[in-house]
């Protein structure tokens, strides 16, 4: 009886042995694919949050290039300022980002030659400045360009550096960022 209880013992541990080794070889093969699964789903979340707040950027210049549109803007009751302007634009945002350093709003008449500059062209943005953030008066029947842009911050590794396309020269906001931009552009309707 002894020697048969013996030789179930020395079969469990033989076999618990066995299947050590077996759970370790899973543990191995579920970090090397626990590693890119994890870093692909922070790459879809951070995708996905920059389309968000594409959409949500665009709505909000839409909604506010609408005021100037129909003269609501330049009512020369209560005119919107620059700062108000980039207020409500901010607002409409639903707090997604900071406005105060990362949001740059434009307000331009359409040129009659040319283009628009583009504002980061230099690799600096500062906020305020009449470089990157004009705001000019506009007139009835005038052809008016509103631009948006949010300086996104990337921070997923591999897809930063995939996805950037403005590294801040002036340090401020940072290497690894994704300019998400939003512009409406019509003609205003004939106010006074």
């Amino acid at each position: 009886m002894m020697s048969v209880l013996h030789s179930i013992m020395v079969k469990r541990f033989r076999k618990r042995r066995s299947n050590q080794g077996k759970r370790g070889a899973a543990a191995a093969e579920f970090a090397m694919i626990a590693t890119p699964f994890v870093f692909m789903v922070f790459g879809i979340f951070e995708t996905m949050m920059i389309y968000f707040v594409q959409t949500t950027l665009e709505a909000a210049i839409s909604e506010e290039a609408r005021k100037i549109r129909t003269g609501q803007a330049q009512s020369l009751a209560a005119p919107i300022t620059k700062e108000q302007f980039k207020a409500n634009v901010c607002a409409r945002m639903m707090g997604l980002g900071d406005c105060s350093t990362r949001l740059f709003v434009q307000v331009q008449n359409q040129p009659t030659s040319g283009t628009l500059p583009t504002p980061w062209a230099d690799g600096t943005l500062t906020p305020g400045s009449a470089a990157d953030e004009p705001y000019e008066p506009t007139a009835a029947n005038a052809i008016v360009v509103v631009r948006g842009y949010y300086v996104w911050p990337l921070v997923t590794p591999g897809i930063s550096n995939a996805m950037k396309n403005f590294a801040d020269s002036g340090g401020t906001l940072g290497n690894y960022n994704r300019i998400i931009a939003a512009t409406s552009a019509f003609r205003n309707e004939p106010f006074n």
